[in-house]
């Protein structure tokens, strides 16, 4: 069992410090753009929410409720998130036979990191359950941590933090070069910067009052065209 956590815990440690300084970003924009905001708010998104990206954009929906319906805010949660659909289809025969609550952790709990984590790992039986609860709940532990400590910074930070917000978007900069060095499958990466810079093109001339509001038609539209690739995609893939 000792063993088991331990490999758990040095798989986990390249998420560590990714993590840390991420959660660490959204904690010091939470608590200098959202009034009241604090710590504890940030161990509750981070306790709950389990996902980096709508945690970032959650923050202008607390700062500017009024520009959010609920519809609009389940709809960008749902296309923010809608990867995660993919990375459940591995498990589905896996967790299938596991506990109730273990099933329900692992679920919630699967990240970008912790999926790739998982995904390499070739234990079986109880062993492995342990080792993937492990790596959730320790990738979890980071990130909490992280958005604590610099929800805790924020408060006693007096320079202007503008711009912070593009720590996300610069660790997914990041890996789309990466993808493109290597030769992966290009048409996602390629979809997916000309959809927003279209849509970017467009709200600018069109709709300038409205700019913050560009995100759901972009994720629509990029979606709808991945979808309409989906063959052309898989073939470049098995090439």
């Amino acid at each position: 069992m000792k063993k088991t956590v331990r490999a758990a815990f040095v798989s986990s440690l390249p998420v560590l410090m990714g993590y840390l300084s991420m959660g660490a970003a959204f904690g010091v924009l939470l608590s200098t753009s959202v009034k009241g905001a604090g710590p504890f708010t940030a161990f509750c998104m981070s306790t709950s929410t389990i996902s980096g990206s709508m945690q970032f954009a959650a923050v202008d929906m607390l700062k500017n409720p009024a520009a959010y319906s609920l519809l609009l805010t389940f709809l960008l949660a749902v296309l923010i998130n809608i990867r995660y659909v993919m990375y459940g289809f591995p498990f589905i025969r896996l967790f299938s036979n596991y506990p109730w609550y273990l099933k329900w952790y692992l679920t919630i709990a699967l990240t970008d990191e912790t999926y790739a984590i998982m995904t390499q790992d070739e234990r079986t039986g109880k062993e492995k359950q342990l080792y993937l609860f492990c790596v959730a709940f320790f990738d979890h532990c980071y990130w909490i941590t992280g958005s604590v400590l610099g929800a805790a910074a924020g408060k006693f930070i007096t320079f202007n933090t503008e711009g912070i917000d593009f720590a996300m978007a610069a660790l997914f900069i990041v890996i789309l070069v990466d993808l493109c060095r290597k030769k992966v499958n290009w048409i996602p990466a390629v979809v997916g910067t000309t959809v927003t810079a279209l849509t970017l093109v467009v709200f600018l001339q069109m709709f300038p009052a409205h700019i913050n509001k560009m995100l759901l038609p972009a994720m629509l539209l990029m979606v709808g065209v991945l979808l309409l690739l989906r063959k052309k995609i898989s073939v470049e893939e098995r090439a």
